[in-house]
């Protein structure tokens, strides 16, 4: 870090964690107390709160965490469990009505998280005090209409974002209309995602058929506090979206968004450690990383643009419409019904590319000889892995 306190790019990176750190049962266990459990944790956005008793849900490692919108139309966000046993009270998102019921005794909460009422109170709990027991408070922030919640009440937001936001993207999401909502299911760590997206050597090679690039000398990974803003660079300025892309785009009359034509904000905001958000010119979308198990994680990707468009930029839906799982809804790559480098799908490769990482890592002969030197290569790696290894309390993996 410099004196300012922002991540500086190694000139000679290196890989800090070992196999372990991504397939180890101990590891997921120890992210879940110690770096989940002190993050902040994307749980949807304003217009899903629109009107009293509306409610989401999140997990932040060990803490069930929920946002609900007041009778007096105040946002709060609460621990998403009953006073009583512990039980989880809410699931997913959707309206409550006036109150927040425990589905397992019916111990009922205010939408400001005070009980009110306690079924048989005067022979089952004739002394006990409704004032001592309301919902346990949590930490809530919006930042460009993106709601987060924190298991700690008082956790400084404002730190978190670490300068995210002098750089931000103008979108407005409550002017755009959401167009996608997917969930893809993939056999790898969260880790071994979240450093494919960071690399930015990979984007002329594998996704040759999709985006055909930039060069590692051609875009450029920007750190801000925590987190870490792509930009394509190959023309001179930063920007948004690679001119392979662009130019692909406008040849299709495909509407912009107003106030977001020039693109010169980043094309994604790496929001540590789950959040990923991806503005253009034509759409806006939030990727959430979902850590189910060391070696099994879930993303919903949420898409907002212009009315009749679909999907990301330059993302060819079709191949994973149909590998959805009939009893999920998740997209599968073992569900597809042609190679991944035929989807023309950029989410379909990493996710290919990712499995084949985390089969890997399971050989003895696995070992990483070299990254990328650069912003536009690999090594902002490092700079993400120094922030887990601080953050988890464990032993240096093997």
């Amino acid at each position: 870090m410099n004196e300012t306190g922002q991540w500086q790019i190694p000139e000679e990176p290196k890989q800090l964690l070992g196999a372990q750190a991504y397939t180890s049962p101990e590891w997921f266990a120890a992210e879940q107390k110690t770096l989940f459990a002190r993050s902040w944790i994307f749980a949807g956005v304003i217009s899903d709160l629109a009107n009293p008793g509306d409610f989401t849900t999140a997990q932040a490692g060990p803490y069930p965490l929920t946002a609900v919108r007041g009778r007096d139309g105040e946002l709060r966000g609460f621990h998403n469990i009953c006073r009583h046993r512990g039980t989880e009270i809410l699931e997913g998102a959707g309206n409550m009505g006036s109150a927040l019921v425990c589905p397992y005794h019916e111990w009922t909460y205010d939408l400001a998280g005070n009980l009110r009422a306690i079924p048989d109170q005067a022979d089952c709990f004739p002394e006990l005090d409704r004032d001592a027991l309301g919902l346990h408070g949590a930490g809530l922030a919006v930042f460009k209409d993106m709601v987060f919640l924190h298991p700690e009440p008082k956790a400084d937001f404002q730190a978190w974002l670490g300068g995210v936001e002098d750089i931000a993207w103008p979108h407005d999401i409550s002017t755009l209309v959401e167009t996608r909502d997917v969930t893809y299911e993939m056999n790898c760590n969260w880790k071994v995602f979240y450093e494919n997206a960071i690399d930015g050597y990979h984007l002329k090679y594998l996704h040759r058929k999709t985006f055909g690039g930039p060069a590692p000398t051609g875009n450029d990974w920007v750190p801000k506090g925590d987190h870490l803003v792509w930009y394509y660079t190959e023309d001179g300025r930063k920007s948004a979206i690679a001119k392979t892309v662009a130019d692909r785009i406008k040849s299709d009359n495909r509407p912009t968004i107003a106030g977001a034509e020039a693109a010169d904000y980043g094309g994604v905001y790496m929001m540590f450690p789950t959040t990923i958000a991806l503005p253009n010119p034509y759409n806006f979308s939030v990727s959430q990383l979902l850590p189910l198990g060391p070696e099994k994680t879930l993303i919903r990707s949420r898409v907002w643009g212009i009315p009749g468009s679909k999907g990301r930029v330059n993302q060819n839906i079709e191949a994973s419409e149909r590998a959805r799982d009939p009893r999920t809804g998740h997209v599968k790559i073992e569900l597809l019904d042609c190679h991944p480098l035929e989807t023309r799908d950029h989410q379909l490769e990493d996710m290919w590319i990712c499995e084949k990482m985390q089969r890997a890592l399971h050989s003895p002969k696995y070992s990483v000889g070299a990254l990328a030197k650069g912003g536009g290569g690999e090594a902002t790696m490092e700079i993400f892995q120094e922030i887990v290894r601080r953050m988890v309390q464990l032993d240096e993996p093997g």
